[in-house]
């Protein structure tokens, strides 16, 4: 399971070149919460708050993990504490958030019980994994008893990021897990699972990119095609793929980053552009931004890093909202920063601001 073991791999003429990324100018940050944050996925929501979903309970890896949200009225300035979305006895982690048309919010989850009698965790124990998905009718109030995802055909589910819903109400959401032939292929494959009832139900909908892939960032463009940002299993990098017909199939994936930079986040700027926010564990540690066109084509080599002062590579899982002033909120999380040395580990934001289209 990928978010089970950070990357610690420093690649130091990847370091050097990257350094040299200027970092965009004027870069607010903010804790959004203390003690806790992983993965954390942020959304606008249609009330006109922000909500995140983190992991709490306990540090990337452990039995207590729970699912906490946290809302902000004021375009980030403030947060609510932390509230529970889901807390079983097992391990409840690897969220993913969404909005339906009627409202409704909308979180999947995995849920593991491979730890041994001293709490370490055993992947190949033969105990219960299961993925999950819980709503909301009143805005995060309160959340419905979780009900199973079947993912029996694919072994194991793990959601990620941010779902997506479509302008006939269905919603699309990456879970990633075996391949549904196992015996042809032992690594992480990523699908796209589609709900046609806001989120109740879901169902294994389509595959971006063969094998070999697992978090996947989704996108719809200005143009109505659909983008995917995924991240490959074998050197951990960013690959891009492409769907004009609403997610059913998809182009041949691209290359876009080195190893050691994933996963990804992308959201569409006011001016139909789109920006990807990925984060970096080959050093410095932290999130880096890059800008694309409407048709979500990138340069690497335009990067800029927006948090580069992560102490080690349990870092990022970045994921922004845009603000109403045009800036952009991007959620990450670190187990501890150079420059807040007071934080430890911590859900952060960092706003900033996007050059305009040339």
């Amino acid at each position: 399971m990928r978010r089970h073991f950070p990357a610690l791999v420093v690649m130091a003429l990847l370091a050097t070149n990257l350094h040299a990324q200027q970092k965009p100018p004027d870069i607010e940050r903010t804790l959004v919460a203390g003690g806790q944050g992983y993965f954390p996925v942020a959304l606008r929501l249609k009330d006109g708050r922000m909500a995140v979903v983190m992991r709490g309970g306990a540090p990337h890896l452990g039995r207590a993990g729970r699912l906490d949200i946290v809302f902000s009225s004021d375009e980030g300035k403030s947060w609510t504490n932390p509230t529970v979305v889901a807390d079983s006895p097992a391990d409840d982690r690897n969220p993913a958030l969404g909005q339906a048309a009627d409202g409704t919010l909308v979180v999947a989850f995995w849920r593991t019980d491979r730890y041994d009698e001293q709490g370490r965790y055993r992947p190949n124990l033969n105990k219960p994994v299961n993925t999950w998905v819980t709503r909301s009718a009143d805005g995060g109030k309160t959340w419905s008893a979780p009900a199973e995802i079947d993912v029996s055909d694919i072994g194991y589910g793990s959601p990620y990021g941010r779902m997506i819903t479509l302008d006939d109400g269905a919603m699309l959401m990456n879970i990633y897990g075996g391949a549904v032939r196992p015996s042809d292929f032992k690594g992480d494959c990523s699908y796209i699972y589609r709900s046609d009832d806001a989120g109740k139900a879901w169902k294994r909908f389509a595959t971006p990119g063969a094998r070999g892939f697992n978090e996947t960032a989704l996108l719809r463009l200005k143009s109505g095609a659909l983008l995917a940002a995924m991240r490959s299993d074998s050197q951990q990098q960013i690959f891009l793929t492409e769907s004009r017909d609403e997610g059913k199939t998809w182009s041949e994936p691209k290359k876009l980053t080195p190893p050691q930079v994933h996963p990804a986040d992308m959201i569409l700027l006011s001016d139909g552009r789109v920006l990807m926010v990925v984060g970096h564990r080959a050093g410095p540690m932290g999130v880096c931004a890059l800008v694309g066109n409407e048709r979500g084509e990138f340069a690497w080599d335009q990067r800029s890093f927006i948090v580069d002062d992560a102490t080690n590579g349990d870092c990022g899982y970045p994921s922004s909202v845009l603000l109403k002033d045009g800036r952009v909120l991007t959620a990450y999380y670190a187990v501890g920063s150079k420059r807040f040395a007071d934080w430890g580990t911590h859900c952060g934001a960092a706003v900033h601001r996007v050059s305009p289209a040339p």
